[in-house]
């Protein structure tokens, strides 16, 4: 039973055993022992920071110190990760602070950057304070349960019936305090030492901050590299060919009295071209919300894709699958670039589109045995893909060794209870 949810019931049995509850929670101990532990584990770490400073500080005034400065430092950095660690006993283990790299930088550039690392130096004033921490938070402990093995000595001794029972209530109520005292201390001396030793909030905030404005970023090149896309193949295909089957139409109408013939084959040259354009329009439309998809579902969208497609392509989709707008569209976008790339570059003889969906997430992995080398920095194509992807908090992977084969993996949160389930 959780103590902070409060009683499941109003009858005595349910509060009494509501109250007592955290008595027997292994809970309660692991924050005694965390409590506990932690005072010695201060004491040795206080003796150990001040020894190796004590030693290393003075000599820094002759020009010999900084290396064990530096080297003192490293141990710090060691003591502060066995107490994140701890924090586990109590909650979750503490994640790290990220401290200044100084991979891949001369000997002396790295013990600068260590020597001038303030969260490093924060890490040594956790473990010259950590010992006062420690005794505020375990002396609460104490204090608590002192009070507790009091009253209950007093209340053996005790012989007045009124007495008797006042001082039971009270030991009932102190009962149920101590455990919640030792835990709230415990919860207490995480969070400080988290707030020395753990990542730093704002600093998170704006690292995430950073990534969305990132992704936004890839949404919107995305966006104008189709746009790009789109514009171009236009004029430089449909349209040309639009062009051209007017000339045809207009020659074979002029040739039409006098070369029934001539014209004939004119007109079967436009019916081709008219072939030709709305092939290449089908093409220049992938990419956009097509009505299948929101009618029949990414089945048959994805069915429409490689309807037309030189290579024979496999598709595996569950056929009843209907998923969010976001996600369908996300999916089709990719499985209908990759299908083009496939087409136009790969060589490929023979490709597949598998989906899957379990664990709220899609699961879409795009296969061909071509000649591979596809890389995602080079071409809007799978950067696009890659952008979409990032941009539904999705998960893209492109496999492409020289020789092939050519895998790409798409990964796709699903939102439980929602239109993909």
């Amino acid at each position: 039973m959780d103590w902070r949810r409060g009683p499941a019931a109003t009858d005595p049995r349910s509060l009494l055993r509501w109250w007592l509850g955290p008595l027997w929670s292994p809970a309660t101990w692991r924050a005694a022992g965390y409590l506990l532990a932690g005072l010695f584990a201060a004491t040795l770490w206080f003796a150990l920071t001040v020894t190796v400073f004590a030693v290393s500080l003075p000599l820094v005034l002759v020009g010999l110190g900084v290396p064990l400065v530096v080297a003192s430092l490293g141990l710090v950095g060691a003591l502060s990760t066995v107490e994140r660690h701890r924090a586990g006993w109590v909650t979750d283990p503490i994640p790290p602070r990220p401290l200044a790299s100084s991979t891949g930088q001369g000997r002396v550039a790295s013990m600068r950057v260590r020597w001038g690392d303030p969260d490093r130096w924060r890490q040594v004033g956790f473990q010259l304070l950590g010992i006062f921490l420690a005794v505020l938070t375990l002396g609460g402990a104490i204090v608590a349960w002192g009070l507790t093995g009091a009253n209950i000595g007093g209340l053996v001794t005790e012989r007045r019936a009124g007495v008797v029972i006042a001082q039971s209530l009270f030991v009932v109520a102190l009962l149920g305090a101590a455990p919640r005292a030792t835990q709230a201390l415990a919860e207490l001396h995480v969070r400080v030492t988290g707030w020395f030793l753990g990542p730093d909030r704002i600093a998170a905030l704006e690292a995430e901050l950073a990534e969305e404005e990132q992704r936004r970023r890839e949404i919107v090149d995305a966006v104008a590299a189709e746009r790009h896309r789109i514009e171009r193949n236009l004029h430089d295909g449909a349209q040309q060919r639009l062009v051209a089957l007017g000339l045809d139409l207009g020659m074979a109408a002029m040739k039409l009295p006098d070369d029934p013939e001539a014209a004939r084959e004119l007109v079967e040259a436009a019916q081709e071209k008219a072939r030709t354009s709305l092939g290449e329009l089908r093409m220049i439309g992938r990419g956009l919300h097509p009505a299948i998809l929101e009618d029949r579902g990414l089945d048959a969208a994805l069915s429409s894709v490689i309807a037309d497609a030189p290579v024979a392509i496999e598709l595996d989709v569950p056929a009843t699958l209907r998923l969010s707008p976001t996600v369908e569209e996300t999916a089709y976008f990719v499985a209908a670039e990759a299908v083009t790339n496939i087409v136009k570059h790969s060589e490929a003889r023979t490709a597949s589109i598998r989906v899957a969906h379990e664990d709220n997430r899609l699961t879409m992995v795009v296969h061909d045995d071509g000649r591979g080398g596809a890389d995602p920095n080079i071409g809007s194509g799978l950067a696009g893909m890659a952008a979409r992807v990032r941009a539904a908090d999705g998960r893209f992977d492109c496999s492409s060794p020289a020789g092939g084969p050519t895998v790409l993996t798409v990964e796709l949160p699903t939102t439980p209870g929602g239109a993909g389930d």
